[in-house]
């Protein structure tokens, strides 16, 4: 239980395409916390109906969407279906999201969908098409059209989670405003004298001449772009005009060298200045946008922004507790795939709910030859102690799946807990017999031998897994020398055959 529950925290921050959080993370803070998927190239690995909230069927594209993000990034740590059940309570949680949305008519213009895609262009320097198409790309968008789409999804989340956050009663400082709003977009040519920059640094006093006479030209006319591209030591942006991009002003004033960041601040939007000496050199700097808290502009994005803090704020502190609070008083939540409703209950505790979920199981389509469901089953009325119940599961088993370990195994867990530890014992021989060499499925025996506390059986086994993995060992070394032994002959053979020289004394 414990595993799932992390496996749903870790879901609502690291179900997402990297870049286009990173986009839009330097644009709306709201935005980073927020999953989105990617569904043009995600395969199809389960077939629904999965669940309906308040008489809508989450579509198996979504619940897939979902899923497969989901298998990506856990398929290791967590079983099959732990990720389903967490893939369906992220669907439930987005419809509730979707449905209040609609509920509260709250609508998105093409002009807030173009401005924010217009801010994503200019934080990340999308300037060519091939760039925009690998934005698109990457955020499994398909088109650009369908970037916008998803643009509008996530605005139209944030304007409703701004409108919760004020019912909740949250509030924002005015600073977390101003630190938010405050951003500086600069650009600079460094004519370095440290190796750390250059493989051939200038000495001081030619670096300060040779940024001098940059200097004269940018008086006399020069593209400071241009410069920057001719003659910058500073190669990850040269390139790009020497731009540094856009970031907060408190990012900038912590993160850049306290002479540079000086020089900057005292730069009106389109100046550069004179040159300016840090550790790494000569620095010409222009400053391309500068958003500080006064003026109008200031007034006119205030409420905005103020907005999106309260937005990210409800979304980190109160969301789930929102969605839960739908789903318990408000929402009516069914969930149609039998097998999943009889694991969720299980997950509960809800037992004897799940016995009569698991035996709807059996009878829908895609479960009723699905071992698995057998073994769930049987686990389920072992768990409210209907023992010979369970084992009446295994003998409903097509025949196909009857000699099988993991039934074995189920039967012997069955028998043990019946108290019939010499059925118990049958059990657990059988299972080991399958098992065979299989040194994985014989430490799964070993396990439940040891919870039984059947100890002579332990230590036979322990025994036989001891000599196989010895076996296994002098195989694998019997192996390496082999191998060595024939790697000595090719080398041999290949030094007469004059393939190999031997160095000259």
């Amino acid at each position: 239980m414990a595993g799932i529950m992390r496996l749903r925290r870790l879901s609502k921050t690291l179900l997402k395409p990297v870049v286009i959080i990173l986009v839009l993370g330097l644009v709306v803070g709201l935005f980073y916390a927020f999953p989105r998927f990617g569904s043009v190239n995600s395969p199809v690995f389960y077939k629904g109906p999965s669940v309906r909230v308040n008489k809508v069927t989450v579509s198996d594209k979504d619940f897939n969407e979902a899923y497969f993000r989901l298998m990506q990034q856990y398929g290791t740590y967590f079983s099959d279906d732990q990720i389903k059940l967490t893939a369906m309570d992220y669907v439930i949680g987005q419809e509730l999201v979707k449905q209040e949305i609609k509920n509260r008519k709250i609508k998105v213009s093409n002009e807030e969908v173009e401005d924010l895609l217009y801010q994503i262009k200019l934080y990340n320097q999308i300037d060519s098409e091939e760039k925009m198409d690998y934005l698109i790309a990457q955020t499994g968008a398909g088109s650009l059209k369908g970037l916008k789409a998803m643009l509008r999804e996530i605005l139209a989340e944030q304007k409703l989670y701004a409108v919760l956050g004020r019912e909740a009663q949250l509030e924002v400082d005015e600073e977390e405003i101003i630190e938010r709003y405050e951003e500086l977009e600069t650009a600079h040519i460094l004519i370095a004298t440290t190796p750390e920059v250059t493989d051939e640094p200038l000495s001081d006093q030619e670096a300060l001449k040779k940024a001098q006479e940059i200097y004269q030209k940018l008086q006399e006319g020069a593209d400071f772009g241009e410069l920057a591209r001719e003659y910058s030591d500073d190669g990850s942006n040269k390139e790009q005009g020497g731009r540094l991009g856009r970031v907060p002003l408190t990012y900038f004033k912590n993160a850049f060298a306290s002479e540079f960041v000086e020089a900057a601040l005292k730069l009106e939007v389109g100046e550069y200045s004179a040159p300016v000496k840090t550790v790494f050199g000569y620095h010409l700097i222009m400053v391309h946008d500068k958003k500080l808290a006064q003026g109008e502009r200031w007034e006119q994005e205030k409420e905005r922004i103020e907005d999106e803090l309260l937005a990210n704020k409800f979304l980190n502190e109160k969301k789930s507790e929102w969605i839960q609070e739908q789903r318990v008083k408000h929402a009516k939540i069914e969930i149609l795939d039998p097998y999943l409703l009889g694991y969720s209950l299980g997950q509960e505790g809800k037992w004897v709910e799940a016995t009569l979920a698991y035996e709807k199981a059996l009878k829908d389509k895609r479960y009723k030859k699905d071992l698995k469901t057998f073994l769930a089953l049987a686990e389920a009325y072992k768990e409210i102690e209907e023992y010979d119940v369970a084992l009446g599961v295994f003998a409903r088993l097509p025949k196909e799946m009857q000699d099988n370990f993991q039934v074995d195994l189920g039967k012997a867990d069955l028998y043990q807990a019946k108290g019939d530890l010499e059925s118990a014992k049958k059990a657990f021989a059988a299972a080991e017999a399958k098992a065979g060499d299989d040194l994985n499925l014989l430490y799964q025996v070993l396990d439940k031998l040891k919870a039984a506390e059947l100890t002579a059986e332990s230590e036979a086994l322990e025994a036989k897994i001891a000599d196989l993995q010895d076996k296994i060992r002098q195989e694998q070394e019997e192996l390496n020398r082999r191998l060595e032994e024939e790697q000595k002959k090719i080398e041999a053979e290949q030094k007469q055959e004059g393939i190999i020289e031997t160095p000259a004394e």
